[in-house]
């Protein structure tokens, strides 16, 4: 089922108003159906005492790139169940690129893995999300 260019803008404007996007500075890059590229700044106040970016800030951007993609193929709600990630290099300055790609598409629970880069296309950190899908009512 396709969903029209409105319900795409109209998404990004939901997750761009979205109070916690706006504490990261998370922005929409770039949204199509199914497929869909985040970014976020590297700022001082989600860096940690080592002067790298924290990795909570990491796992909230893999988070909600495979919110941005499940959403992005249909009329549906979402919440995580479990998202397992794997930090592996360390940030300290830049641009944050985040996608994603759905594994398994159920009609209640979707597993999708999501990856972040920096600018030079570095591996940053990288996810694997269990969803659950909650039809809007």
């Amino acid at each position: 089922m396709a969903v029209s260019d409105d319900y795409l803008q109209w998404l990004t404007k939901e997750f761009e108003e979205s109070p916690y996007w706006k504490l990261l500075g998370i922005s929409m890059d770039k949204l199509e159906q199914g497929a869909a590229v985040i970014k976020m700044p590297v700022k001082d106040e989600l860096l940690n005492s080592n002067g790298m970016m924290h990795g909570g800030a990491i796992a909230s951007i893999l988070d909600s790139i495979i919110g941005v993609v499940i959403r992005s193929s249909r009329d549906v709600r979402v919440a995580t169940i479990s998202l397992t990630t794997q930090f592996i290099a360390p940030v300290k300055e830049g641009i944050l690129y985040a996608e994603a790609k759905t594994i398994n598409k159920g009609k209640r629970i979707q597993y999708v893995e999501s990856k972040v880069i920096d600018e030079k296309g570095t591996i940053i950190g990288t996810a694997l999300g269990t969803f659950a899908i909650k039809e809007k009512q």
